[in-house]
C-alpha cells in the first residue's frame, strides 16, 4: 500500500530545474559546433579561391596553343612552363627516326647448337652485354637475349619451312646500332662474317625546320624548339607542316573569370556568416567574429592595390574588373579585357604574376590564412579546445545529476514509505478507538 506521493512526477520536476545548467552548456556547445562548421565551409572557399589564384600565377598566364597543318606527319604539344614563345615553324621530315632490325639464316625447327667453345655478346652504343647460355636451341637463345638487358627484343619467326632469329634494337637512333659477335656453333649469328641480315637499319630521324637542318635520334622530338614536343609519324618531303604557337587567349579569359566567380563566392560565404539582417535582427553564425572578418579584409586590400612592376596595367579595373555595390567582382568591360590582352599581353600577365601582382600577393595571402599559423587553424583550434572542454564538463554533469536524482528518488520513496506507515497507523488507532467506544456503551 503507498501513500500516493507521487514520487517520479516530483523527481521529475526536481530534475528538469536541476537539468537547466546542462542545457544550457548544450546549447553553447551547439554553437561552438556551428561556428566550427562555418569556419570549415570559409577555408573550403578559400581554398577554391586559391586555386583559382594559382592558375594565374607563375607561367600559367603564358601558356600557348599549339596546332599543326599536318598532324598525320608532325604532331605539337607544348610543355607546360616549359619557355616556349610564339611563332610559328615549317617543318619539313625527310627521314624517321628507326632502330636495327636483324634477322639470322634459317635454320630447322628444333636445332640445337653446342654450347663448348661457343659464345655470343651484343655490343649496342659501345656497351657489350655477353650472354650465359644453358639452352642452345633457337628458343634458348632467344630467351637469354631477352634475359640480358642487353637492350634489344628478340623473338623467333618461321617463315613455313624454317625458324629465323629477329633481332630488333630498343632504341631508335643512329648511335644505336646493333652488332653481334658470335663464334663456335653460334657463328652464323655474328653480324660481321655470319650469316645475318639487316632487315632495317638504325638511323636518326632528318628534318629541316625553317630550313635549318635538324638530326634526333627519336622521333619524340623534346629539344628542337624550346618548350615544344615534335611527334614524327611520318615524312612530308616537298609539303612541309606548319606548327604553330599562339597565345591562348581564351584559356586566360576563363581563368580570369573563374577568379572573379571564385572571389564571389568566398565573398558571400564571408557575408553570409559574418553579416547582420537588420529586418530580422539575426546575426550570422560568425557575427562579430573577429577572425572570420579578416579573411574579406586582407583579402580586398590586396586586390585593390596597384602593381608595381606591370607595364601598362596596374589595376584590376584597367583591364575591365571593377568592385560592385554589394561587394563582389565583376568583369564589366570584357571588351577592355579583351584588347588588353591583344595590345598588351605581357602587362595583363604581369599584372597577375609578377613579383608584385594580385596572384601572386593573394597566392601569399591565402597560404598564410591556410597555414599552421593562420587564422583557421588559430580560430578551429580554439574552438575544439572549448567544445572538449564543454564535452567534459557535460559528462561530470550527468555523473552528478544522476546521483542528484538517485538521492531524490530515495528521499521521497522513504517519505512515502513513512506516509504509507502513518496512514496505517492512523487507521489502527481509529479501529481501536472506536472499538473501545462502541465496548464502553458510547
Amino acid at each position: 500500500m503507498l501513500s500516493g506521493l507521487d514520487v517520479d512526477g516530483m523527481v521529475s520536476s526536481l530534475m528538469s530545474i536541476e537539468r537547466q545548467p546542462l542545457a544550457t552548456l548544450q546549447t553553447k556547445q551547439k554553437g561552438f559546433d556551428a561556428k566550427l562548421s562555418a569556419f570549415g565551409t570559409l577555408k573550403s572557399a578559400v581554398s577554391t579561391f586559391q586555386t583559382a589564384v594559382k592558375a594565374l600565377g607563375g607561367d600559367a598566364l603564358r601558356a600557348l596553343t599549339a596546332s599543326s597543318t599536318k598532324t598525320d606527319a608532325v604532331g605539337v604539344s607544348v610543355t607546360k612552363d616549359g619557355g616556349a614563345s610564339a611563332g610559328s615553324y615549317a617543318i619539313e621530315v625527310s627521314k624517321l627516326a628507326q632502330s636495327d632490325k636483324l634477322v639470322s639464316a634459317g635454320v630447322a625447327t628444333g636445332t640445337t647448337f653446342s654450347a663448348a667453345g661457343s659464345s655470343m655478346s651484343i655490343s649496342i652504343g659501345g656497351k657489350t652485354t655477353a650472354l650465359s647460355l644453358t639452352d642452345t636451341t633457337l628458343s634458348g637463345l632467344s630467351a637469354a637475349i631477352n634475359r640480358s638487358n642487353a637492350g634489344v627484343t628478340a623473338t623467333i619467326l618461321n617463315d613455313g619451312t624454317q625458324d629465323r632469329l629477329v633481332i630488333t634494337g630498343n632504341q631508335t637512333g643512329t648511335a644505336n646500332g646493333v652488332t653481334i659477335a658470335a663464334t663456335g656453333s653460334l657463328a652464323a649469328f655474328d653480324t660481321t662474317s655470319g650469316s645475318v641480315t639487316r632487315s632495317q637499319t638504325a638511323q636518326n630521324a632528318e628534318m629541316t625546320i625553317d630550313g635549318i637542318a635538324v638530326s634526333k635520334a627519336s622521333n619524340t622530338v623534346t629539344d628542337a624548339i624550346k618548350g615544344v614536343t615534335l611527334n614524327l609519324t611520318q615524312t612530308n618531303v616537298g609539303s612541309p607542316a606548319t606548327v604553330a604557337l599562339a597565345k591562348d587567349t581564351a584559356s586566360i579569359s576563363k581563368a580570369i573569370s573563374g577568379f572573379v566567380d571564385a572571389y564571389n563566392t568566398l565573398a558571400t560565404a564571408v557575408t553570409k556568416q559574418t553579416g547582420y539582417n537588420a529586418t530580422t535582427k539575426t546575426g550570422g553564425v560568425l557575427n562579430g567574429d573577429a577572425g572570420a572578418r579578416s579573411i574579406l579584409t586582407n583579402i580586398r586590400a590586396e586586390l585593390g592595390k596597384a602593381v608595381t612592376d606591370a607595364t601598362g596595367v596596374k589595376t584590376l579595373s584597367d583591364i575591365g574588373i571593377a568592385f560592385q555595390r554589394d561587394g563582389t567582382l565583376k568583369v564589366e568591360k570584357q571588351a577592355k579585357l579583351d584588347a588588353a590582352m591583344a595590345s598588351n599581353f605581357e602587362g595583363v600577365a604581369a599584372l597577375f604574376s609578377s613579383s608584385s601582382g594580385v596572384a601572386t600577393r593573394l597566392t601569399k595571402v591565402t597560404e598564410e590564412m591556410l597555414g599552421s599559423k593562420g587564422v583557421f587553424k588559430n580560430r578551429t583550434d580554439g574552438l575544439n579546445a572549448s567544445i572538449t572542454s564543454m564535452e567534459k564538463s557535460q559528462e561530470r554533469m550527468e555523473l552528478q545529476l544522476a546521483q542528484t536524482e538517485k538521492r531524490y528518488r530515495a528521499q521521497f520513496t522513504s517519505l512515502d514509505t513513512m506516509m504509507t506507515n502513518m496512514q496505517s497507523m492512523s487507521s489502527y488507532m481509529t479501529t481501536q478507538l472506536s472499538a473501545l467506544a462502541a465496548n464502553s456503551g458510547y
